[in-house]
């Protein structure tokens, strides 16, 4: 309303600027009857007056006009008439870590078909050496703003994170990645710290706490490997309880501090030796020695040498197999327990052997049965048996080329039963009768219960009872 003015009172124009001066909205107070409206040029005027510059909208100002006119209520809502344009902050430096340490661990395996598999927990990360373990993806700057005064308004710069190689890790060249220096089990620390380990602990049994481990590098096992898990390693397993009806499967040695108790189910396959304190009912293979401290009952043992050590150690009952050398305090039992102890030539050889005889024996018996098939049918002059007189003499046929082809291998295999020189079965304090020694080609059944007992193959390549002290 114009000074001095009487007449009706006219349109009230209000600006209100936001605290952060990021916007100014615009209300109207409505005229009294016959007074004036607002205007457009009202309206620039007075964001002149307030010296707001930037982000005005003359679009909005026109709908502000217009609506006044039309009789709307803008004296509590009004229209922003100017907007600065804000700042964007820039985006804070993230680490992209590798999948597997993505993943959450000790979460049972989803099969196929939905079930959990409580095996299958997830706990190990195995990672090759040179595997990119974490990225790190740079910050970005801020975008400045700027107000409806004009004035700049600051954006706030992408904070930094720092990667952090620790042990078994180093940075790339660039800064930017953590790489594996070794083979083994990744993790990150509480602190961001990403690691490999060549060595992976289980601190309790290996059990369903833990499911099965298969890890590249040693493994130590704080507890037992109990029934039905397994544990493999590229390198040592270590366990500081026993193998109890669980299996074990090393590159390297095989360390238990108790004992290996097969239970039917558990078997143990070192590619060095194993060291333990007795074995029972168990299946043991090794490329090294298999060094027994208490004994070794009803078991299926390999190695290179099979030493039980104790003062009071025995092997009663199974199969032992040995490259070089078989010992122990007693060999067999008083009653007689039927016990296979073969020395002189490597296991593998041996057990191929036993393989090979076996399907010899079952091609055998097809060839046989091929062979009486075939001439019962030839012995008949009807047209219609044809056929089967040709299927059958075609069955003899490759049944007996398969019986030549493992002949052939049975005889190349028994070649190599030459024995290992010095190769020998010790009983230090006892051998019972019922043990059955096989040195080489040559086996030998103790009759009578001897001491001192050292059994060796003589000049005459026969089996010989020497002292074995």
């Amino acid at each position: 309303m114009d000074a001095g003015r009487t007449g009706p009172r006219d349109a009230e124009l209000l600006l209100l600027v936001s605290p952060n001066a990021m916007s100014v909205e615009a209300r109207v107070v409505p005229p009294e009857p016959g007074g004036r409206n607002i205007t457009r040029e009202q309206v620039l005027q007075e964001l002149a007056r307030l010296k707001v510059v930037f982000g005005i909208d003359h679009a909005a100002i026109d709908r502000l006009v217009e609506m006044a006119e039309k009789g709307f209520r803008l004296d509590r809502q009004g229209i922003v008439v100017a907007e600065g344009r804000p700042p964007v902050d820039g985006q804070d430096a993230a680490i992209i870590h590798h999948p597997l340490l993505q993943t959450p661990a000790g979460y049972p395996r989803l099969t196929e078909d939905g079930r959990a598999d409580f095996f299958d927990l997830n706990l190990v990360r195995n990672v090759a050496k040179d595997t990119v373990l974490a990225t790190r993806k740079p910050p970005t700057p801020g975008e400045p703003g700027i107000d409806v005064f004009g004035r700049t308004v600051k954006a706030r710069e992408g904070r930094d994170v720092r990667l952090r190689a620790g042990a078994g890790t180093r940075l790339s060249p660039d800064g930017q990645s953590v790489i594996a220096t070794v083979e083994g089990h990744a993790s990150i620390s509480a602190s961001g710290e990403v690691t490999v380990s060549p060595i992976f602990t289980v601190p309790g049994d290996v059990g369903y706490g833990s499911g099965n481990i298969d890890f590249v590098g040693t493994v130590v096992v704080r507890g037992d490997v109990t029934q039905g898990f397994t544990v493999k390693a590229g390198g040592n397993v270590e366990v500081h309880g026993g193998i109890m009806g669980g299996s074990v499967e090393a590159g390297g040695d095989v360390l238990v501090r108790y004992g290996i108790v097969g239970a039917g189910r558990g078997r143990v396959k070192a590619g060095g030796k194993v060291r333990c304190r007795f074995i029972e009912s168990a299946e043991v293979e090794a490329a090294g020695d298999v060094v027994v401290s208490d004994g070794i009952l009803n078991s299926q043992v390999s190695g290179d040498s099979v030493l039980v050590t104790g003062g009071r150690g025995s092997i009663i009952g199974g199969r032992i197999r040995a490259r070089r050398e078989i010992s122990a305090q007693t060999l067999g039992s008083p009653m007689g327990a039927a016990t296979d102890l073969q020395v002189g030539v490597p296991p593998a050889v041996r057990g191929e052997l036993d393989q090979i005889r076996e399907q010899l024996a079952r091609v055998e018996d097809r060839f046989g049965l091929a062979t009486r098939t075939a001439t019962y049918l030839n012995s008949g002059a009807a047209e219609t048996a044809r056929i089967s007189r040709e299927f059958a003499e075609k069955s003899r046929r490759l049944t007996g080329a398969e019986r030549q082809q493992l002949a052939g291998r049975l005889a190349a295999l028994q070649s190599q039963l030459e024995p290992e020189p010095g190769a020998c079965v010790k009983g230090y304090e006892a051998v019972y009768p019922g043990v059955r020694i096989t040195i080489g080609a040559q086996r030998h059944v103790v009759v009578d219960q001897s001491t001192n007992s050292c059994f060796v193959i003589g000049e005459d390549g026969e089996i010989r009872l020497v002292p074995a002290w």
